[in-house]
């Protein structure tokens, strides 16, 4: 029933691909330019060269009146065009990035980029791993069912902090097995609050289980500590917090 309902709205989620770049080859000279005729110098820069192809006001040889303008619109443009594309290289080494995703096809756990994880997906994570997504803690290796992550990433604090498998999941003595996973997870919707994290796990039989910040890893933060942990993604890409 719920791998149904799961299969239904599956698509409707963001893929894990993240662009945080401004431009791309089509639209980079028209939004540049747009962009700079937004200040307030070019558009005086602008009113002087129109000005100077009016035959009474004319005052310099036309071309020369163009040239600062010019100037001043490529040297902006090839900087902003340099920065555009260290973020494409960033968010392509990113997206490129690997991690262990179980695959239901093969019935293991296998590598793929996280540009291609997806909402539902699991994810297991050794320690010293960066989190691919945003993700329900299911396993720990820790006895107590206790992960530590480092969130120096988001926060940039180094101290590390505790989080604890969902309850119901903690007591298990051997890793989570995703073929057997017959539960459906509700949470809130997408937002950048790094406090607060709301939602419920339903399992077959209708009972709840609450789920609360310290159940949930975020996307950048560092395993340390946790020699394996097991998650489900339920936030990816820019929809993660």
């Amino acid at each position: 029933h719920f791998k149904e309902e799961y299969e239904k709205v599956s698509k409707l989620y963001m893929n894990n691909r993240i662009r945080t770049t401004k431009y791309t080859w089509l639209n980079f000279l028209p939004r540049n330019l747009f962009e700079q005729f937004h200040r307030v110098a070019n558009l005086y820069f602008l009113f002087l060269v129109v000005l100077n192809w009016v035959p009474l006001v004319e005052a310099f040889q036309k071309e020369i009146t163009m040239l600062p303008l010019v100037g001043v619109l490529t040297i902006i443009a090839v900087k902003d065009g340099l920065e555009d594309y260290s973020k494409y290289k960033m968010d392509k080494q990113i997206n490129n990035l690997l991690t262990k995703v179980y695959s239901r096809k093969e019935k293991k756990y296998v590598d793929k980029c996280w540009k291609n994880v997806n909402v539902g997906d699991f994810i297991r994570l050794s320690r010293n791993e960066i989190i691919p997504a945003d993700m329900v803690l299911l396993y720990s290796s820790d006895l107590d069912g206790i992960c530590y992550i480092e969130t120096a990433g988001l926060d940039g604090e180094t101290n590390l902090k505790q989080r604890q498998v969902v309850r119901g999941y903690s007591e298990q003595v051997s890793e989570i097995d995703p073929e057997k996973f017959s539960s459906r997870i509700e949470c809130e919707s997408p937002n950048n609050d790094l406090s607060c994290f709301r939602g419920f796990v339903e399992h077959s039989n209708k009972d709840r289980v609450g789920l609360s910040k310290e159940n949930l890893l975020l996307r950048g933060c560092t395993v340390r500590n946790t020699e394996a942990v097991v998650g489900i993604v339920v936030y990816a890409g820019h929809e993660t917090k």
